[in-house]
């Protein structure tokens, strides 16, 4: 077997490793959440004789925009429970930086791009 094969499947047995580990943890977790007491909102923490543990139950918001406009004249505008934050157009950056680099140019200063994590992905062949 080749180095490189040989790191492959190495790869292979490790993540199934992790997988299982992972499956294993998450079973785990839902049987401390069973046995503590855990927040609608917000966390907990709660000790035993030698350990902490502490609950989290994070609650996600979001808002239909459709919506929001068609509802939003109904409270004062300073009670608006929305904030609009800018956001980055990756498909737009990537076009005016090959199509249009002079227009780019001009405000690429205000934007940052840097790469992520490169993924990796393994299948074995018979």
């Amino acid at each position: 077997m080749s180095n490189t094969d040989q790191l492959l499947a190495d790869w292979l047995e490790q993540k199934q490793i992790e997988t299982t580990a992972n499956r294993n943890r998450i079973k785990i977790e839902a049987e401390i959440v069973a046995a503590f007491e855990a927040k609608d909102e917000g966390a907990i923490t709660h000790k035993t004789e030698n350990y902490k543990v502490t609950l989290n139950q994070p609650i996600s918001r979001s808002v239909d925009a459709s919506a929001w406009d068609m509802v939003k004249s109904r409270l004062p505008e300073n009670m608006h429970p929305v904030s609009m934050v800018p956001k980055a157009d990756a498909k737009g950056m990537k076009y005016l930086a090959d199509n249009e680099p002079t227009l780019w140019a001009t405000i690429a200063e205000a934007f940052t791009t840097k790469p992520g994590k490169v993924g990796v992905k393994v299948e074995k062949l018979v």
